[in-house]
């Protein structure tokens, strides 16, 4: 996945280029960035590339109201690219513009992150299954033993979709301590680990990785896609006492962070 945002690093997402000017060109080059960025755990930039083109469809969208191969393209890259961003927004929440929130509620999207959210792990299967891009294998098949392995072609899809199922299931705690966090100020590390029926030294392993899934690389200038810097996105963020977790919600002013 590094090498596709490698491939795009010289290439200014955010500024008006010569690629831009050709609609199914600037779509897909942000549904392949969006996707690179998902698969590498950089989930605010890939909210945040997700986010940006999907505003500039909802504004632009009279263009592809006309039934041709490359509007039907495009429509299809639409529908991918919210079920990605569905997928992001459960992983990592965060808040985002609002014509795009909208139009994911208006979609059948709102039960698909509700039951995202509930850990179904069947859902996000499905999801990523219909949203990925195809995977091509970097090596010919054998097909000395192509009768053994009628399903060789899947094998790449198959490898990223367990790549992505990984990180999904060691995300699993975390939206149920994530909610009980928003609760609180402060809390014993007792009490928090009966919620979570854990012993306390796991709930603060659980808590250090939490901590790690919710801090990302996030691109902020340059030209390069792959730079950035590690910041903390979570909503709510905890420091580790002797025997307490203190939870601190960050300030809020005028409803945005």
């Amino acid at each position: 996945m590094r090498a596709i945002s490698g491939v795009l690093e010289n290439i200014e997402l955010n500024k008006k280029s010569m690629y831009s000017r050709v609609p199914a060109c600037q779509i897909t080059t942000y549904y392949y960035v969006g996707f690179a960025y998902m698969m590498m755990r950089r989930y605010a930039d890939a909210i945040r590339t997700f986010s940006n083109i999907l505003v500039y469809i909802q504004r632009t969208k009279a263009m592809f109201q006309t039934r041709n191969y490359q509007n039907d393209q495009i429509n299809k890259q639409t529908e991918q690219m919210y079920n990605l961003l569905a997928i992001c927004m459960v992983l990592h929440p965060q808040r985002i513009d609002e014509v795009v929130q909208s139009s994911l509620r208006e979609k059948t999207l709102a039960e698909k992150m509700a039951r995202m959210s509930r850990n179904d792990t069947q859902e996000f299967t499905q999801c990523f299954t219909f949203a990925c891009p195809k995977f091509l294998s970097p090596v010919p098949p054998p097909f000395e033993t192509a009768t053994s392995t009628p399903n060789f072609h899947k094998e790449p899809f198959q490898q990223q979709l367990k790549v992505f199922m990984d990180e999904v299931q060691q995300q699993q705690q975390i939206s149920v301590m994530r909610s009980y966090l928003k609760l609180y100020t402060t809390m014993p590390m007792e009490k928090m680990a009966a919620f979570q029926e854990m012993t306390e030294d796991d709930f603060r392993n659980a808590l250090l990785c939490f901590k790690h899934k919710m801090r990302n690389m996030v691109w902020t200038k340059g030209t390069s896609g792959l730079q950035g810097d590690f910041h903390s996105d979570s909503e709510v963020r905890g420091l580790c006492g002797v025997g307490w977790q203190e939870v601190r919600m960050p300030c809020r002013r005028g409803g945005s962070r």
